[in-house]
């Protein structure tokens, strides 16, 4: 239950106009048992892994936002959120303590107008006609390690508008500075979007596209969006392309359809990385040869020779009085430079969520992702299947919003 906090000023004289004022303290706390099996150890070798996880349903997040009402419909507000893993208390988004998101804006008639850090419009888009973020542990990776920002990636230094809603209908306009002296399109992001949504049907699309920082040391980042830092090369490289040059370009189109208590959802998602041009000749022996780093090495997801990716998302949910049972596949292609052949991965994840509460439900996901033609990401962070081409996943857990 979200808890309102009304400053102790609001008592006495105050007390009328701080209640046009609200701040609450919300979250989710998650975790669960999971298994992966076929996860690379030492050389060709694989090995099963259980554990406690934290985040499998959604990332586990302590927020607080606020609201104060302005008159004349118009709001000040502001949200501050940071990731956690509940298995051993640690930050995450790299450590930062509220790396989620951390806004401040204002909304009326015009729209609603957010300065600061937060998620881009492909992630609502996303959230709104994928399965990414209704099975999250298994389909991130799925989505071409997550190349087209389905399951969250960030930007910092951004200016982000959402237009009024016009019978269904609104637009999105968000710009990250790089906030490179001399420069403005260096470590420069921005992106748009529109989405209608009434009734039973909603379609929607989102653009995205990042441009390369500056050159320190021996790599380089995206300076405005977290996903130059680790996950793809096209960005993250101090030898293709210059600084200001567009690394990434993301394209996401989705659209659902409510049949009684049935949702029919699917997304098409296509990213392209424009600076990305090692020559890979003949894939290697995927069979005989070990993993390699995911979004780094060469025949991975968003990794040194992968230019392109095309990413499928279809799937549905069945509402059944307290259960909602979720089924997905989600294929993916990569064109890698010089290479005779496409890289392929097709997932299949199953799920069932039963809603002990309005806040509180258990779950379960089983999973399989195979791999051809290129290395494996794996379902989940806790490992890739080496040489082998298959890995299988299993969820148990618990999700509690407060």
């Amino acid at each position: 239950m979200k808890k309102s906090a009304i400053g102790l000023a609001c008592l006495g004289i105050v007390g009328t106009a701080c209640a046009q004022s609200s701040v609450e303290i919300y979250g989710i706390a998650t975790a669960g048992l999971g298994y992966v099996d076929k996860v690379a150890t030492t050389g060709t070798s694989t090995g099963n892994r259980v554990g406690i996880d934290s985040g499998q349903y959604t990332q586990s997040r302590l927020g607080f936002r606020g609201a104060e009402d302005l008159g004349g419909g118009n709001k000040a507000e502001f949200v501050i959120e940071g990731g956690f893993t509940l298995d051993n208390g640690a930050s995450t988004q790299n450590g930062a303590t509220f790396g989620r998101r951390t806004t401040v804006g204002l909304s009326g008639n015009y729209g609603d107008v957010q300065l600061g850090r937060r998620k881009d419009y492909t992630d609502f888009i996303a959230n709104q006609y994928s399965t990414a973020s209704r099975m999250l542990p298994f389909t991130g990776k799925a989505h071409g390690n997550n190349l087209d920002r389905a399951t969250g990636e960030r930007a910092n230094n951004m200016i982000y508008y959402t237009t009024p809603n016009f019978g269904g209908f609104q637009a999105n306009f968000t710009y990250a500075f790089g906030e490179t002296v001399g420069s403005n399109s260096t470590g420069q992001s921005l992106g748009l979007g529109a989405n209608y949504d009434n009734g039973p049907f909603g379609i929607g699309f989102a653009y995205w596209q990042s441009k390369k920082a500056a050159t320190v040391g021996s790599a380089t980042t995206n300076t405005s969006s977290d996903q130059g830092a680790a996950t793809n090369a096209g960005c993250n490289t101090s030898t293709l392309g210059n600084a200001g040059d567009t690394c990434t370009k993301v394209w996401m189109l989705g659209s659902n359809y409510d049949i009684g208590p049935v949702t029919l959802r699917g997304t098409y998602s296509l990213v392209k990385q424009p600076l990305v041009n090692a020559s890979s000749g003949t894939a290697v022996n995927f069979v005989r040869t070990a993993t390699a780093t995911s979004g780094v090495a060469a025949f991975t997801a968003g990794g040194i020779n992968n230019s392109r990716a095309d990413i499928y998302d279809v799937g549905a949910d069945y509402k059944l009085g307290n259960w909602v049972f979720k089924g997905s596949v989600i294929h993916s292609r990569y064109d890698f430079v010089g290479a005779s052949n496409k890289g392929k991965l097709t997932t299949l994840v199953l799920g069932a969520d039963y809603n002990l509460s309005k806040r509180s439900l258990l779950y379960a996901m089983v999973a399989n992702m195979r791999a051809s033609d290129m290395y494996s990401p794996g379902l989940t962070s806790n490992g890739a299947p080496g040489a082998d081409k298959s890995q299988n996943a299993l969820a148990l857990g618990i999700l509690h919003r407060f």
